[in-house]
């Protein structure tokens, strides 16, 4: 039976705080896909401007699939740019949401703008806590 310190990629040696970060972008990446119709024909806002149709379609492709799918990649192949891509897709979402808190934020409702804003900041102190996972020395 191998020892899970010997393993280096999969499963089983992410550490349990990012296997639940794995699970939930999932389905983040999963739900955007699937209020992608919606946004694209209602708009969303980018910093400080509602968007609709394709450059809607871009932001979401961009911010809530591609970013949580290649950080999940990296994280399931412990790549040490993990972090670091993380940390900068997530903080792009995170300056969006508070321009668009200051700019629409009366248009679309505080809660929306924030509830998403504060569980990202909670995603980027999960992945700072456990970025020795991505430090390359496994």
């Amino acid at each position: 039976m191998e020892d899970i310190a010997s393993i280096k990629t999969g499963w089983k040696p992410i550490p349990m705080a990012l296997k639940v970060l794995f699970v939930v972008l999932a389905l983040w990446s999963f739900g955007a896909v699937m209020n992608l119709p919606n946004l694209m024909n209602n708009g969303l806002p980018l910093f400080g401007v509602f968007v609709f149709g394709t450059p809607a379609f871009l932001v979401v492709l961009l911010l809530d699939f591609i970013g949580p799918l290649t950080f999940l990649y990296a994280l399931w192949n412990r790549k040490e740019w993990a972090a670091k891509w993380a940390f900068t897709y997530m903080g792009i979402f995170m300056l969006n949401s508070v321009v668009a808190f200051f700019t629409v934020g009366d248009q679309l409702g505080g809660p929306q703008i924030l509830i998403p804003t504060v569980v990202t900041a909670i995603f980027v102190a999960v992945i700072y806590w456990k970025r020795q996972y991505f430090d390359g020395e496994h």
